[in-house]
C-alpha cells in the first residue's frame, strides 16, 4: 500500500533542509561574494585606467622609443586616430580573461562545497527533525554508505523531495512487490485420489461384475 505524503511535513522538511544547507554553506557564500566583488571592482578600475590613459601611454612609448621620428607624422597621426580601438580590444581581452578565471574558480569552489562533509551534529538534528518520508529520500540519495554524508547529498535530497521522489519510491516498491508476487511459483493442487480395485490375499484382482 502506497503512503500519501503529508504536504505539511514536506514543507517542514524542505524548510529544515534549506536552513541546514544555508548554515553549512554560508561561510563559502560570503567568501565567494567578497572575492567576486573585489575582483570586479579591480577589473573596473583597470579597464577605466586603460581607456582613460591608453592614449598617453602610447604617446609616451612612441616618444621614448623614437618611433615617432622613424615612422613619420602621417603614420603617427593614423595610429593616434585609431588607437582607442586598440585599447578597447585590450580592455575586452582583459575582461574575458578575468571573467573566465572567475568562473573557473567559482565552479571549483561550488564543487568543493558540495563535497564538504556534514558534521555528525547536523546529521543528528536532521534525523530528529525530518519526517520518515524525507529520511527515506535522504537514504535513497546516500547510496554509498562507506562515505560520509556530504552537502551535495543534502542538496540532492532537497531537490528530490520537492520533485516528489517519495511518491516515486513508494510506487517503485509497490511495483516490485507485485512483480515478486507474480514471479513466485504457485503451489500445484494435491492429486485427487482415484478408486482402485481391491486385491485378494494372493495379490490377484478380485473379480467384478464386468470382468
Amino acid at each position: 500500500m502506497m503512503n500519501t505524503p503529508n504536504t505539511a511535513n514536506i514543507r517542514k522538511d524542505v524548510y529544515l533542509l534549506g536552513n541546514t544547507l544555508l548554515r553549512l554553506g554560508l561561510p563559502r557564500l560570503i567568501i565567494r561574494l567578497v572575492v567576486t566583488l573585489s575582483v570586479l571592482a579591480l577589473l573596473l578600475y583597470f579597464v577605466q585606467g586603460i581607456l582613460a590613459r591608453g592614449r598617453g601611454w602610447l604617446e609616451f612609448g612612441l616618444h621614448i622609443s623614437g618611433l615617432n621620428e622613424i615612422l613619420g607624422k602621417t603614420v603617427i597621426d593614423f595610429v593616434m586616430l585609431y588607437q582607442h580601438f586598440f585599447w578597447w580590444l585590450v580592455a575586452a581581452l582583459l575582461v574575458l580573461f578575468v571573467i573566465s578565471a572567475m568562473m573557473s574558480w567559482l565552479r571549483s569552489s561550488v564543487k568543493r562545497g558540495r563535497a564538504a562533509l556534514v558534521p555528525l551534529s547536523e546529521v543528528r538534528k536532521l534525523c530528529a527533525g525530518l519526517s520518515p518520508e524525507a529520511l527515506d529520500v535522504l537514504d535513497w540519495v546516500w547510496r554509498d554508505k562507506s562515505t560520509p554524508i556530504t552537502v551535495g547529498n543534502l542538496q540532492t535530497s532537497l531537490t528530490q523531495l520537492r520533485s516528489g521522489r517519495q511518491r516515486k519510491l513508494d510506487l517503485a516498491r509497490a511495483q516490485k512487490l507485485e512483480l515478486e508476487l507474480a514471479l513466485t511459483p504457485k503451489e500445484s493442487p494435491a492429486p485427487t485420489p482415484t478408486e482402485t480395485t481391491p486385491l485378494d490375499r494372493s495379490g490377484q484382482r478380485e473379480p467384478t461384475l464386468l470382468a
